[in-house]
């Protein structure tokens, strides 16, 4: 049964009132994040046996983007696929995964989106506020329940230290934007506060966009431990010119959500502790046609969540146990099962219109983790078991094994297996032309890995390979040109890849830095007597170069031409015909050049960006065609 959300937040307002009622010493000491279960403190997951990727403050300030899925566009062994501009809508996969698959943190908090992971890199943060971003390739569902299924990305916040910022941007297609935001530090209270805006007429009819955010972060030391607690909001308007579909081009959509979270953490002697709460509320209208309010769609989304945990060191490794709870619901006029009592609870932001349909879930996850160091080798393994009344209970786990060769060079291998629960839109979506399907079972994978870890002063290399084993995998089918595009677990969907990255940093020398990365996938099941709508639609070659130099004084510039090249087709009909067959038509490989020339002065940056400079026409979804070739200028001031 449904739970008003508003307990949550007074939970959290008498928490903040005793929170800033404490007293600091120096007695204790307190664990940095409450991500750290089997891994070093500040890390999403151990690199000792994995791979991750950290992209840094230095890289985000340098280069020729305006947001979070523009970064990650340019990192080995992920896919954006974007269908708007700017933050606007986007997906990510991690080696080849589906959208849904992603588990997506904001300072450790699991804000993954439970209706559709459409609606994951819907961060509620200017760029500009994020400090670093951490990837972890591959399963965490051991360690972060479930939906890490593919990979895992955790966004973390600045920190400048009583420090005030002030970004103003523009560009083409009458893009603007706007950003406020600081720290304030008084005895051992830390607080940052950001507030956002950018709008653009879009590069089309029907792309434009106005984008707020609203982002709030308090850290306090007491002799109780850390507490940590974050106050986001953001809302989002946009054209969604055959977003969803090339034969609707006047589909738009308005997103509202609203995020709140608090952690505590505490170490004393061997033992470290760990509890969090969160909640999430989202709100999305979608227009299939913008001109006929009756087509709408309105759904409003609640998640919360609960989590302990507590680890203890000995001679004999660390040993972590913990628990979370994540209760997932949904009101809507489509998504879920007839209520009870139709026309009961009114449509929030709209007048004389109601929910139809609701749905509620409850996940219950316990994880046991242990890991140790014995001479040169590092071992890490666990298990964890989830349970939710629709699903059973699912049972997953794994190791990661490393070894040191010596303080430049590691090996490792891993094995783990994942689990992901269906979203509301696979069990419950319905239109004339898609169809979901409530009987859908969990996808299940297990995934094994080899690689290599190289780094040197000047340099650093990375490789593995990897090979994923996916059973009842969920995707959108048609298996004639008559029918429906239908959600079903398909038998398996077996992914065999390997990443690549090699950095160079010079000394006293006009270039800076240097990079390449490669990543290659491939998947085994071929597209045989049936359209696959993502499953199959896949990344298979991307190769990024980055390079980084001086150009005069204190201006400079960072390059990063990336190739893609896409295994799949897509349907390119434009007009809406009933029973006409599709017309098939193959992803065809593109090159991209981005380019930021960047002065850096105590007090201010001034960059300017050019996208796209080779002018490539590409599309990252069938159909939706990017922009060319654009420019944006901007000046960031710092006191």
């Amino acid at each position: 049964m449904y739970k008003n959300p508003n307990f949550v937040i007074a939970l959290f307002l008498l928490c903040s009132v005793g929170l800033f009622s404490q007293k600091n010493t120096d007695t204790l000491q307190v664990d940095l994040r409450a991500v750290d279960v089997n891994a070093n403190r500040d890390k999403l997951y151990s690199e000792m046996g994995r791979i991750l990727t950290v992209v840094d403050k230095t890289e985000i300030k340098r280069s020729a983007i305006q947001s979070i899925d523009q970064l990650l566009d340019y990192v080995v062994g992920i896919d954006i696929r974007q269908r708007g501009t700017n933050g606007t809508q986007a997906d990510i996969s991690v080696r080849g995964g589906s959208f849904d698959q992603v588990l997506v943190m904001l300072n450790g908090v699991n804000i993954t989106d439970p209706q559709t992971g459409h609606f994951n890199l819907d961060i509620p943060l200017n760029l500009s506020d994020v400090s670093k971003v951490e990837i972890l390739h591959g399963s965490s569902a051991r360690i972060h329940g479930p939906n890490a299924f593919s990979g895992a990305i955790n966004i973390i916040t600045e920190n400048n230290k009583s420090a005030l910022r002030a970004e103003l941007t523009a560009g083409g297609f009458q893009t603007f934007g706007q950003s406020v935001a600081g720290d304030l530090v008084s005895g051992e209270l830390e607080t940052f506060a950001s507030v956002s805006h950018k709008s653009s007429e879009g590069y089309i009819a029907n792309t434009d966009y106005e984008l707020s955010n609203a982002f709030v972060q308090s850290v306090l030391r007491t002799t109780a431990g850390k507490f940590n607690l974050q106050l986001a909001a953001q809302l989002k308007d946009f054209g969604a010119n055959g977003f969803y579909s090339l034969k609707y081009p006047n589909q738009r959509e308005a997103n509202k959500a609203f995020f709140t979270s608090l952690d505590w953490s505490l170490s004393k002697g061997n033992f470290t502790y760990n509890a969090q709460a969160s909640w999430k509320q989202h709100h999305d209208r979608y227009e299939l046609d913008h001109s006929k309010v009756a087509g709408y769609k309105y759904h409003l989304t609640d998640v919360t969540g609960g989590k302990l945990s507590g680890s203890y060191k000995s001679k004999f490794g660390k040993t972590t146990f913990g628990a979370n709870v994540r209760n997932e619901h949904i009101f809507s006029n489509s998504l879920g099962l007839a209520m009870s009592a139709p026309d009961s609870l009114e449509i929030p932001f709209e007048n004389g219109l109601y929910f139809k349909k609701s749905y509620n879930r409850t996940t219950y996850t316990a994880i046991v983790d242990h890991s140790v160091n014995f001479g040169k080798w590092f071992l890490s393994a666990g298990l964890a078991t989830s349970y939710s009344e629709d699903f059973k209970s699912t049972t997953y786990g794994g190791f990661d094994l490393g070894y040191t060769i010596n303080e430049n060079i590691n090996v490792y291998a891993s094995a783990n297996s994942a689990s992901r629960l269906p979203t509301f839109t696979d069990l419950f979506f319905s239109n004339p032309v898609q169809q979901g399907s409530p009987r859908l079972l969990p996808e299940q994978s297990k995934t094994i890995e080899i690689g290599t870890k190289i780094n040197y002063p000047a340099w650093n290399f990375t490789t593995g390979i990897f090979y994923r084993k996916g059973e009842n995998v969920i995707d959108w089918v048609k298996m004639d040109a008559a029918s429906k595009y239908v959600a079903m677990n398909l038998s398996s969907i077996n992914a065999l890849g390997g990443e690549m990255a090699v950095t160079y940093t010079f000394n006293n020398f006009f270039l800076k830095k240097a990079s390449v990365n490669y990543s290659y996938l491939n998947l085994d099941k071929a597209a045989v007597g049936f359209d696959s709508k993502y499953a199959l639609d896949y990344l298979k070659n991307k190769i990024v170069l980055a390079v980084d130099h001086s150009l005069w004084g204190k201006l400079s510039a960072l390059w990063k031409l990336g190739y893609f090249d896409r295994s799949g087709n897509y349907d390119a009909q434009t007009i809406s015909i009933a029973g006409s067959p599709a017309i098939f038509t193959n992803y065809t490989p593109y090159t991209n050049i981005d380019c930021r020339l960047l002065w850096t002065d105590k007090h201010f940056d001034i960059f300017a960006d050019g996208n796209n400079l080779l002018n490539a026409t590409y599309a990252d979804y069938g159909g939706l065609v990017q922009p060319g070739v654009n420019f944006n200028v901007g000046i960031r001031m710092k006191l």
